[in-house]
């Protein structure tokens, strides 16, 4: 890859418009995830607004973001054949999660008001819950196991090939139009108009080091919230689960555990985020002085 200014990394660039793609992942799954819980309360505004979130995954994560990954996929397992098994499993889990946000926005669109307020509502609920933790899970699996290894393990020869068979649309959240215009309740419900970052329109552009750094912010505290989210239903679940003194004991140990371990992320992944950033930012600072000056006529 050639050297030279912040543009001048097609495989950088490229794996930067990846995870913007996962920072809005997050933040429209944490919008499915509250209005999941409000389906049974308030269906005539929570089930369209669901099926409308789960249209937009469709229509881009499912048709364009995915199909990007799974190109690079395969160009990795040509390079390093250690990642093979756990990126087929990862191309596997694309299909599995189109399958059911496809069911999942039918079933949705399908349902009366009526069927909302009962069980019917409390099992699609459940449903929403189950796919939002799968595809949470599904791009930790992806950042740690992938992301961190493609831009070393690709050449500018695979980078050309990926790119060039790159034809699909950018993410709608991009565009506070087209969202507006093709996702309305979703738009609405995200509080557009406002970036991506969840940030209003700065005055000045920030640079693609900063930007990525604010991504990986909104994404991290928007993990922890999902997950504590998730931990308290866990605890509610073992605790309803619990028929004997022994049952109870063996669940508080479960849910002690498991705060423990929740509470050690919270601990440290600020810090991990703060630490990350101001590494980058130190590397972008000395790039001009790092870059092969070019000869002067």
């Amino acid at each position: 890859m050639s050297a030279g200014g912040q543009h001048s990394d097609p495989g950088a660039t490229y794996m930067r418009a990846l995870r913007r793609d996962h920072a809005g992942l997050s933040r429209v799954l944490r919008e499915i995830d509250t209005q999941a819980e409000r389906l049974t309360k308030a269906p005539d505004d929570a089930g369209p607004l669901l099926a409308e979130a789960m249209r937009y995954l469709l229509r881009y994560h499912h048709a364009f973001h995915h199909p990007r990954e799974d190109r690079l996929f395969a160009r990795i397992r040509e390079r390093d054949p250690e990642l093979d098994a756990t990126l087929a499993d990862l191309s596997d889990e694309h299909e599995v999660g189109e399958a059911e946000a496809e069911r999942l926005a039918c079933d949705l669109e399908a349902a009366t008001v009526k069927q909302l307020r009962g069980r019917s509502g409390r099992r699609l609920a459940e449903r929403v819950n189950e796919y939002v933790r799968h595809t949470r899970a599904h791009m930790r699996h992806e950042e740690a196991v992938f992301y961190a290894r493609a831009e070393s393990a690709l050449d500018a020869e695979d980078w050309r090939y990926i790119i060039g068979s790159d034809h699909g649309p950018q993410d709608p959240l991009a565009d506070l139009a087209e969202m507006g215009n093709s996702y309305p309740r979703l738009a609405s419900s995200l509080g557009l108009p406002v970036t991506h970052l969840g940030l209003l329109d700065p005055v000045e552009p920030l640079s693609e080091e900063m930007e990525e750094q604010m991504l990986a912010l909104t994404d991290l505290y928007g993990g922890l919230l999902h997950d504590a989210l998730d931990l308290g239903r866990g605890n509610l679940d073992r605790l309803l689960a619990v028929r004997g003194p022994g049952a109870l004991v063996s669940a508080v140990g479960e849910i002690t555990r498991a705060n423990l371990e929740f509470a050690g992320r919270c601990l440290l992944s600020p810090p991990r985020w703060a630490i990350n950033t101001g590494a980058a930012l130190i590397v972008a600072s000395l790039k001009p002085y790092l870059e092969p000056r070019q000869p002067q006529d």
